[in-house]
């Protein structure tokens, strides 16, 4: 594929570290897009694997940019380094362990310019136990649409992919797979926070987004297969509980950022409850779950004092989201409030947020 910098529509940045055993199916579906030769371009940002990744890509896929960072940056700094060096007009950014459909790209890119307000979308999710994961041509009939919960947490939606109605507006920007308009990095001033090194930086970036008074857009017609397995997240051992304090600490920055002080306050018992009530999505007998939701009270109380003594730490960043902040002092808690549960769906590779 001859990319042609004059009249590039998207870069499409995929960073990984490690991750070689994904590469090839991810670059594979990336370079066969229904899009015009030579109207996007492949970005892949290497954070200083071991494995040959850099090396296999270079190799197997001359088309692909690749971007050596020189360190493990992580997700969240990797993707900004990376952004970088992109030429495109949007921005994509798309994780190494993801296979996307032929029509993931364009149509992300139809849903970004149906609306000037709408600055991001991020397309279906497509477990592995939904099948077909070979199939990237055929329309899709059952996907999983993400957002947040009035608990502060990220869950997930078994969704009707066809005729559904269309597109629909979320809290939520699931980094995984995702499609952003680079004008807003002047307001946003980084896409993903580099503090985080991993988890919910995309939860804050949804967030900011939101506040800037833009439309994120869930699109059903675009899908993207995500390979990791759900037990990863549920294994009590110290890579699992190291994951978790992840999340849940920086579950409490990332609303403590994007909230005024009395907002926050109001919304903290939710997301405490939150890292319990998000047991009803893990792949766990009744037992375990009783079990592990009595551990996570004190846990997550400890994973909130950690998060408090960072706080200082984000004092000038959220002095800078909130003063770009369009809408009420308390919108962002009446729009947790008004999102109900979904039924619970216990899912192959969603994000840990």
């Amino acid at each position: 594929m001859t990319v042609d910098t004059q009249r590039l529509i998207a870069s499409v940045i995929v960073v990984g570290y490690n991750d070689k055993k994904y590469l090839a199916a991810c670059f594979e579906s990336l370079l066969d897009q229904d899009m015009p030769a030579g109207s996007y371009e492949v970005i892949y940002g290497d954070n200083a694997s071991t494995d040959g990744s850099a090396d296999f890509v270079e190799e197997r896929f001359p088309e692909v940019r690749v971007v050596h960072l020189g360190k493990n940056y992580g997700f969240a700094e990797g993707n900004n380094r990376a952004a970088e060096r992109a030429q495109g007009r949007y921005i994509s950014f798309q994780n190494a362990d993801t296979v996307a459909h032929r029509r993931w790209l364009p149509e992300l890119i139809r849903a970004m310019e149906s609306d000037p307000q709408v600055k991001a979308c991020h397309p279906a999710g497509l477990p592995l136990q939904f099948g077909g994961y070979n199939e990237r041509v055929a329309p899709l009939e059952l996907g999983v649409m993400c957002d947040l919960t009035r608990f502060g947490y990220v869950d997930f939606t078994e969704t009707p992919l066809n005729g559904n109605g269309g597109t629909v507006p979320t809290l939520h920007l699931a980094g995984g797979s995702l499609l952003i308009d680079p004008e807003m990095l002047p307001d946003l001033r980084y896409y993903f926070d580099p503090t985080y090194f991993i988890y919910n930086e995309d939860t804050d970036l949804g967030l900011r987004i939101n506040n800037l008074g833009y439309k994120i857009l869930f699109v059903p017609a675009s899908a993207a297969y995500h390979q990791r397995a759900p037990s990863r997240r549920s294994l009590l051992n110290r890579k699992g509980l190291r994951m978790a304090f992840l999340v849940t600490r920086n579950r409490f920055v990332t609303f403590y950022k994007n909230m005024y002080g009395p907002e926050f306050l109001l919304t903290l018992p939710l997301l405490c409850l939150g890292s319990i009530i998000k047991l009803r999505t893990m792949p766990l007998s009744t037992g375990k779950k009783v079990v592990y939701g009595l551990g996570l009270v004190p846990y997550t109380l400890f994973c909130l004092g950690a998060a408090v003594v960072r706080f200082p730490r984000y004092a000038e960043n959220r002095r800078h989201i909130l003063s770009k902040r369009r809408n009420g002092r308390f919108w962002l808690l009446r729009e947790l409030w008004r999102r109900r549960l979904p039924p619970p769906t216990p899912l192959a590779g969603g994000p840990e947020a």
